[in-house]
């Protein structure tokens, strides 16, 4: 289980509001909520709150959902009037069908596995009403794996009000449960000698995905693809999709 979400939670928190523009990030969806005339929207994977924070303001009736309480404990700091609740994507169940639900921050690569994904999207497709939209990005894997044959290696130095973090990661693919591989992180904060010194670690399996095996999952579970366009993000190329389920 990751740690980044559990004992690391605070400094997820700090460091990717430098690596996410979530300002932007909000504008993108709440574009594509607009032009769909969406009123209720789920989020699944809302972290520590920095998108709802901003769509609950924005007007729309919000949901936050995710899977660790420590996030979520964060979030109802940050947006303290919106809704949040723990649960996992896979199994979840919501009183009144939504118009929308949307898996943010690329946390479609956590559902490693092929009965993973199923379940999550059929949950979804509970969730919604009839022509409801699901909408997620996606790592592209016909981009992230081109030319992946050794270990990745990366290092990150950003700042958070007075705070100095580091980061050093490394990417090893493993294919076993699809377009997958393993991540590994370890975490720094300078401290009052100028010395990064380690505050925590970090290990997951995470998934990309090509376009078609995601259509094949759309019709697997009840839905359609409306829409598939590129979307701008942190590190990795992405793909942005809305699908919308099937009327029966």
């Amino acid at each position: 289980m990751s740690k980044l979400y559990t004992n690391l939670a605070n400094v997820y928190h700090e460091i990717y509001q430098t690596l996410f523009d979530y300002d932007e990030e909000f504008k993108f969806y709440d574009k594509h909520l607009k032009e769909n005339k969406v009123k209720s929207v789920v989020e699944l994977g809302c972290g520590t709150g920095n998108l709802a924070k901003r769509l609950h303001e924005a007007g729309y009736e919000y949901l936050g959902v995710d899977l660790f309480d420590e996030m979520l404990k964060i979030a109802k700091t940050t947006a303290p009037l919106a809704k949040f609740r723990q649960a996992d994507a896979r199994n979840f169940e919501l009183q009144e069908k939504q118009d929308c639900v949307i898996i943010t921050g690329r946390s479609i690569s956590y559902l490693t596995t092929n009965i993973d994904l199923i379940e999550a999207f059929s949950c979804i497709a509970n969730s919604l009403k009839q022509g409801g939209l699901l909408m997620f990005d996606a790592i592209d894997a016909s981009k992230l794996f081109v030319g992946f044959n050794e270990e990745k290696r990366d290092t990150l130095l950003t700042s958070f009000g007075t705070k100095e973090y580091k980061r050093i990661s490394k990417s090893r693919k493993n294919l076993q449960s699809g377009w997958t591989w393993d991540w590994e992180s370890e975490y720094f904060i300078k401290n009052k000698t100028g010395e990064y010194e380690k505050i925590g670690e970090d290990s997951s399996t995470l998934r990309a995905f090509l376009q078609d095996e995601l259509r094949l999952f759309f019709k697997i579970t009840g839905f359609e693809l409306v829409n598939l366009l590129p979307k701008k993000s942190y590190a990795w190329d992405d793909n942005f999709f809305i699908a919308k389920k099937s009327i029966t």
